[in-house]
């Protein structure tokens, strides 16, 4: 009873004084200095957040063999075998044969003999693999951290290691390899059922991939057939005519009308200097159409070399014209590509609408891909155009001169004193400089460093209407 009584007395004494206490007014409050927080003196700041890096384990770069294992045929448009699409498998002996027999090859390549296999070295890219094909996210080779809880904020691709050496020279044999006619039956139709009797391949006119592959099936190389022409040291033969009117039609300014005096690939010229925009969209649409372009027919192309090797690291390479369409198509399916001496591809990526116009530099280092080539080449540089030069002589409207993703440039010019020659364009000389070039530059350079085309412009001499 007591400790009770004490207890209320307590409380009714601190109720009398918080009644009388008068708590300061802030406003009426003396000025002072401004009071510092309290903190714990043994207490640090917390670092900065960093961003999560991929586990390095998963970085370290990895050598393989690549071997050719199917060549992949589809008709172009006008020929008898426009739909006509087939597959035919490689093995050792066959690769031996397409080695011995191909003249071309044991005349002309610096290295004759191949046995179509290359070995080559990959590293890690990042992409956003929002940008590309819903087939993009099917790869096993997007590398995210593993010590973040997959927190890494964008996908990191392998891709070929465009500063090894031995790589590039690689690429660029795979590239030749397109060229080769493997002389052999056995080709298995794939597409709508035709004529089984019909001839494809190397003797008809079309499009062809050459498909590479490592032992353990985890990374593909698809080849792409660039221009045959013999004024390009390419060879010739009945591909040519489809192949330059395909040039024609990604190249060029206006569907390949230079001037009155050339036929052009398409009705959209006005006359002088002037073009209809709206009948280039419209144009454009049909080269989306697998049966009226390169570029459309490559895409069926991808998908049947996608369907053997469903889980398989892609990629592309080609020479030329090849080249640029492997350059279209990776950006499309987000494949890492090489090209090699490949013409200007930026307006027509444009054209069809795989990249949006007045490109920054960001934009182009974001792009999985590196086209190597050197100032000698004419093509390459986008000067084989005018009157006097002899992509006109010979019917081509090589008008481009803008590349997507990254530029690799040889300069042949202020290290060799080489002079611009349509010479300069073809496979074999270009092998030569990319083979020989630590030799060729005393040892100051191995591989060229590969940076965007920045403040390029094509065709600004045109007016669209």
């Amino acid at each position: 009873m007591r400790t009770l009584h004490y207890l209320l007395a307590c409380s009714a004494i601190l109720v009398s004084c918080s009644e009388a206490w008068q708590w300061p007014d802030p406003a009426a409050a003396a000025p002072g200095p401004p009071q510092i927080p309290f903190s714990w003196p043994h207490r640090r700041p917390s670092p900065p957040q960093q961003q999560p890096q991929p586990d390095s384990t998963i970085f370290l770069p990895k050598k393989q063999t690549l071997k050719l294992q199917h060549i992949l045929a589809h008709g172009a448009p006008g020929a008898k075998s426009a739909k006509v699409f087939r597959r035919l498998a490689i093995d050792h002996e066959t690769r031996l044969q397409m080695a011995q027999v191909n003249s071309l090859l044991a005349a002309e390549s610096p290295s004759p003999g191949s046995t179509f296999e290359h070995s080559v070295s990959d590293t890690f890219f990042p992409m956003d693999g929002s940008e590309y094909d819903d087939d993009y996210n099917d790869n096993d080779d997007k590398i995210r951290s593993q010590n973040n809880n997959n927190a890494f904020p964008l996908p990191w691709k392998r891709a070929p290691n465009a500063e090894d050496h031995a790589t590039v020279v690689s690429m660029v044999r795979m590239a030749l390899d397109c060229y080769v006619d493997p002389k052999r039956q056995g080709w298995v139709d794939i597409g709508d059922n035709w004529d089984v009797s019909t001839e494809i391949g190397w003797l008809e006119a079309g499009l062809r991939g050459y498909v590479f592959a490592s032992e353990d099936q985890k990374t593909v190389v698809i080849g792409i057939k660039g221009t045959s022409l013999k004024l390009f040291g390419t060879g010739g033969g009945p591909t040519g005519n489809n192949d330059k009117l395909n040039d024609n039609k990604m190249f060029s300014c206006c569907c390949g009308k230079v001037d009155r005096t050339w036929w052009g690939v398409c009705g959209c010229y006005m006359g002088g200097n002037s073009c209809n925009q709206q009948c280039l969209v419209d144009d454009a649409k049909k080269d989306l159409d697998e049966s009226e372009s390169y570029y459309g027919i490559g895409l069926k192309v991808v998908e049947a070399a996608k369907s053997l090797y469903p889980y398989a690291s892609i990629w592309m390479t080609g020479h030329s014209l090849g080249g640029s369409v492997a350059s279209l198509l990776g950006i499309r399916k987000g494949y890492p590509v090489f090209t090699y001496s490949s013409p200007g591809d930026a307006r027509y990526g444009q054209k069809v609408g795989l990249v949006k116009p007045n490109l920054k530099e960001s934009d182009l280092e974001k792009m999985p891909v590196w086209q190597f080539g050197h100032t000698g080449d004419p093509i390459y540089m986008g000067t084989c155009n005018g009157a006097t030069s002899s992509c006109y002589s010979a019917g081509y409207a090589m008008e481009t001169k803008c590349h997507l993703g990254r530029t690799c440039v040889y300069d042949t010019m202020t290290e060799l004193g080489w002079r611009q020659n349509i010479q300069g364009h073809t496979i074999f000389k270009f092998i030569s400089v990319v083979e020989n070039w630590y030799n060729m530059t005393k040892g100051r350079e191995e591989v060229p460093k590969c940076l965007p085309q920045t403040d390029c412009q094509d065709c600004v001499q045109w007016q669209y209407v």
